[in-house]
């Protein structure tokens, strides 16, 4: 998947780093940040970017409902049975805010690094 300048997989690791750090303390900036990082990293362009940022976000959203199911079935014990509905809505909801907001993201680092590219090559 990746065409000669940026490996794919690379890019989603320090994305997925990026946006899990940045994320607790900016909670709208930091996957759309995450994204613009692992877009610009990766292979250019908005597609190719955007791809990337849903993997990451996809990827730390699953990271967080681990630490959300983890935390509560610790603290709250049998109760638990009865959270795990709800555990479910919220990986279903992280799901789709990281994924969308990492998308953004990644569509505008990847096309970012595209023009950039383009740019160098029109000025040599």
């Amino acid at each position: 998947m990746a065409e000669g300048r940026g490996s794919y997989w690379l890019s989603a690791l320090v994305g997925i780093i990026f946006m899990l750090f940045i994320s607790p303390f900016f909670p709208v900036v930091g996957p759309i940040a995450g994204g613009i990082v692992g877009g610009y990293l990766g292979p250019p362009g908005a597609v190719r970017g955007a791809l990337g940022g849903l993997l990451d976000g996809l990827i730390v959203a699953a990271v967080f409902s681990v630490i959300a199911v983890v935390g509560g079935t610790a603290f709250l014990g049998p109760v638990g049975t009865l959270i795990g509905l709800g555990i479910a809505v919220l990986l279903f909801a992280l799901a789709l805010y990281f994924g969308i907001l990492g998308a953004v993201g990644g569509a505008i680092g990847g096309a970012l690094k595209a023009w950039m590219m383009s740019r160098r090559m029109v000025t040599g």
